[in-house]
């Protein structure tokens, strides 16, 4: 079984067809199976602000911030029929053999997953929910990874330049030459420019779900 976790940008909670544009992308996959990670937008600014007017530090801000996430996800269950929000492998796995859309509680996830493969994310504002999505993406370990974005990818950049021009996290590109595939989408397109944009496909990856997630 593929895994696409698609990565759902917090500055898109406010499109008022947010579930049909992210069905689009979903009804798009074909074959993967989705799991899906909230952005902080708007309720992660506000830890930003609590930050710079109580001087939080990174590491309180940066957990507050993933806390702050929880509001979009279950915003997104409340908003998708069939979504369901999970914390672990196993849970996901209930919720696809029941045909529904698991959604990820990235602070619980990230709260319970240790790796020996990669090292735990950095508590700063350098890392916000790219670089998580990216984190879970390897973890997972998933087949690749979606950004839904508010704007279109500018063609032939790198992710570092994708960083230097403001377009995804400054940890990003720490991560990315690791991820099987990266892939953008501009959400907010009109539905006759509808695409998802390749910005990594990287090498041979065999997800250890390619059995089934039971």
């Amino acid at each position: 079984m593929c895994v696409s976790v698609i990565k759902v940008g917090g500055s898109l909670f406010d499109l008022p067809d947010l579930c049909t544009r992210l069905q689009r992308v979903l009804d798009h996959l074909e074959n993967a199976t989705p799991l899906i990670v909230c952005g902080g937008g708007t309720a992660a600014d506000l830890v930003r602000d609590w930050d710079r007017r109580h001087h939080l530090g990174e590491s309180k801000s940066h957990w507050l911030a993933i806390q702050a996430m929880m509001l979009n996800e279950r915003l997104l269950c409340a908003l998708l029929p069939d979504a369901s929000l999970v914390s672990s492998p196993s849970a996901a796995a209930q919720v696809w053999n029941a045909g529904r859309t698991p959604v990820l509680c990235a602070y619980e996830y990230l709260t319970q997953t240790s790796s020996s493969d990669f090292a735990t994310l950095p508590e700063s504002w350098d890392v916000t929910s790219d670089s998580i999505a990216a984190w879970i993406t390897l973890t997972w370990p998933a087949d690749e990874l979606i950004l839904l974005k508010s704007v279109e990818f500018p063609s032939g950049q790198s992710v570092c330049e994708l960083t230097e021009n403001g377009f995804v996290d400054a940890y990003l590109p720490q991560l990315a030459n690791s991820l099987p595939q990266l892939r953008w989408c501009n959400l907010r397109a009109d539905e006759e420019l509808f695409q998802l944009e390749t910005v990594i496909s990287g090498k041979n990856f065999q997800s250890r779900n390619a059995t089934g997630p039971a």
